[in-house]
């Protein structure tokens, strides 16, 4: 079995939930291994379990212990940190360029984005800045400086807190305990309310899948703007 790699672009720390299930998938059936990009440094998410912790040091310090644990947990190879501030991201070259450069590195088979449709700002930038760098990855610019173009061939942008009209399904059951525990390790972020919605929909999508022995399932739209290379060998 040929080694690939599959890369997560990120607004925030726990941003992977949304894939997560699909992640393990990929990792432990079919040989892939993950990676990251989380583009801010998350220090606006709210505590729900510590009201002091609204401080933006502190949150920030406690978001990042938690990533930490949770990527490991996940099993993310590497994760690439930005930093940028939260709740303004910009779009940028600088950004796009760094971001492109990873992606060339990493030559990841499969990329997932965050939702074009969804309401958080920092993920519809996110979305923006991951798309024209999956782009430049694959243009022949800056080869001295980003490395030599790669051309990803599936790029597929997470369902997220806000339900979309899908065009793909995952069939998760098998990892659904697994993600659970993985959103657990989010403690600031997993109150009860998103905890009870994250598996509620999990259960929307996995009827959706139409069989009988399955049960979760994890939903994906296909972005417009760069086509899905299939039936493909690695160079």
């Amino acid at each position: 079995m040929k080694k690939k790699n599959l890369l997560i672009i990120s607004a925030h720390a726990d941003d992977n939930v949304s894939c997560a299930g699909t992640v393990f998938k990929l990792s432990q059936e079919f040989g892939f291994t993950a990676y990251e990009a989380v583009l801010t440094n998350s220090q606006l998410g709210q505590s729900f379990k510590n009201k002091k912790e609204k401080k933006k040091n502190l949150v920030a310090r406690v978001r990042f212990k938690e990533l930490k644990i949770a990527s490991k947990y996940l099993g993310i190879k590497k994760t690439f940190q930005f930093g940028k501030p939260d709740l303004s991201l910009e779009y940028s070259q600088e950004i796009t360029f760094k971001l492109a450069k990873i992606i060339r590195k990493v030559k990841p088979e499969v990329i997932f984005l965050h939702n074009p449709y969804d309401a958080h700002p920092d993920h519809k930038t996110s979305y923006k800045i991951g798309l024209d760098s999956i782009k430049i990855a694959a243009m022949g610019v800056e080869k001295e400086k980003l490395g030599t173009p790669y051309r990803v061939p599936i790029v597929l942008c997470s369902e997220g807190m806000l339900p979309v009209k899908t065009q793909i399904l995952v069939d998760i059951t098998k990892y659904q305990k697994k993600k659970e525990r993985l959103f657990k390790l989010y403690s600031s972020q997993a109150s009860p309310k998103a905890l009870k919605f994250e598996k509620g929909l999990s259960m929307v999508r996995g009827y959706q899948l139409k069989k009988d022995k399955s049960f979760y399932a994890e939903a994906f739209t296909l972005q417009e703007e760069f086509p899905i290379l299939f039936f493909e060998e690695n160079e």
